[in-house]
This record gives C-alpha cells, structure tokens and sequence, in this order.
C-alpha cells in the first residue's frame, strides 16, 4: 500500500469539555504530540452546541488548500453515536464526520482524516460519576456510527455499550498510552499500528493497574494514585479497549 503524501501543511483540533476534572492533563498531552509531529493546532472549549459547530465549521473554511492531513481530538461526556458539550447539549459525531468529508472540505479529499474520541458510548443508565464520560441520556439513538467517506480513521476510547473513565490527576488513560506509543514510534510505524500497540498498552494497562472497588462507597472519590472507585455493577460496562474504525486507501506515516 502507497503512502500518503504529508510534506505540506498539517492541521488539528480539540474539542474538550474543560469542566471535566484532569481534562487539563489530556489537552497538555495532545498539544505536545501536535507539536512534535508538525502540525498546527487550534483549540476549542465545548460550552454549546452553537459554538462549537460554529468553531468547527470557521475551522474547515480556513483549512489551506495545501493540508495535507488532518487530526481531530474530541474529550467530552457522551453516549451512543453523540457527545455532549458543558451546557447538556448534545452533537451527533456523525454531522462533525460530515463536516469534512469530500463534498463539504474539498481541500481534504484524498487526504488522510484522524478522529479520537474520548467518551462514553454506553445504552445503560447509570449515576453520573466524577471519573467517567458519560452524560445523563445514555440510550442508542442512532444507527449511523461510522464514517462513510473514504480516507477517514476513527478511534473511539471505548466500544459500544461500554464507559469511558479519567482520572483527575492525569487525565484519561488513552491519552497517557497515546503518549508513550507515538513518541516512540511516529515516525516508523503508521498509524493503524500505533494505534493497535495503543491498545495493547491499554490493556496491559489493565491487567497491571487495574481498578479499585467500594461497595460500600460506590460514589464516593478516587484516593490518590487510584483510578477510580465505582459500584461493581457497572464494572462490567467500563471500556477497556479501543474501537478503531478505519477508510484510508493508504498507509499514514507521521
């Protein structure tokens, strides 16, 4: 498989709900690899529905029309196929995928499109916890999960069905592995494999770190260097994997 072409310029963006405690960590982690990889960032704080769709769309209008790529990072609550921005709105991820497809960003057709999403995808509901990106409607809602253009990478924090966490000393575990992996391997591996050693370390993560439990105080805060402490009944709904879905007609070196 042919390479893409990245010799110009490299656009990014991040869409984070800042009122998530140690969300902070995770922008702090993505401006450095941005950084580190050539690209241009701009960053969003989700307050509403209307800014941010607004911010999204003056973004892909001021694309140059030598982009060669494009990455976009989106930290919020969320549920199935939606996330939600600080005020309870909610954003189908399915119209932001839209955004820059081959019609609507002409500048980007043919050209490489990553987007990592850290949130919740669960259909149960649940108590809202401190520690995870879920919002207060959880239901599915809708059938389109999946980008239909081509060139276009998706990496969901977690499955569907499944919870995604954070904690408030550093941020969300993706992110943290992220780091590791891509300053590592960036420039060797492309980024179908980076994302896979992601998720191997994700789960060595797991298996290593693991999760602290409190029956009796299913609610209460996480003590410090624990991850998080939440009622066993929905440990079995914590994501503890990556959903990558992929459409790029060739291999992404950074």
């Amino acid at each position: 498989m042919d390479r893409y072409e990245l010799s110009k310029s490299r656009r990014a963006l991040i869409l984070c709900d800042m009122k998530r405690r140690g969300a902070e960590h995770d922008v702090q982690r993505m401006e450095v690899l941005f950084k580190r990889n050539g690209f241009r960032h701009t960053a969003v704080n989700a307050l509403n529905q209307k800014e941010v769709m607004t911010a999204f769309r003056t973004f892909r209008d001021e694309l140059p029309c030598d982009v060669s790529c494009l990455m976009v990072v989106i930290m919020c609550h969320g549920r199935l196929g939606h996330i939600s921005v600080s005020n309870g709105e909610e954003i189908e991820l399915e119209e932001i995928y839209q955004m820059f497809n081959n019609r609507l960003c002409p500048a980007l057709c043919e050209k490489p499109k990553l987007f990592v999403v850290q949130a919740c995808r669960g259909v149960k509901e649940h108590p809202k916890h401190p520690y995870m990106d879920g919002s207060k409607q959880s239901g599915p809602s809708t059938s389109k999960l999946l980008p239909t253009e081509s060139d276009i990478m998706v990496v969901y924090a977690v499955c569907p069905e499944k919870l995604a966490i954070r904690h408030q000393d550093y941020g969300c575990p993706l992110f943290v592995e992220m780091e590791k992996v891509f300053v590592d391997f960036s420039t060797s591996r492309h980024m179908y494999e980076l994302f896979t050693k992601v998720n191997g370390s994700l789960d060595r993560r797991v298996e290593k770190q693991g999760f602290t439990f409190d029956r009796e105080a299913p609610r209460r805060e996480a003590k410090k260097d624990q991850l998080t402490r939440l009622d066993p009944a929905i440990v079995s709904d914590i994501g503890r994997s990556l959903h990558i879905v992929s459409s790029l007609t060739k291999k992404w070196y950074l």
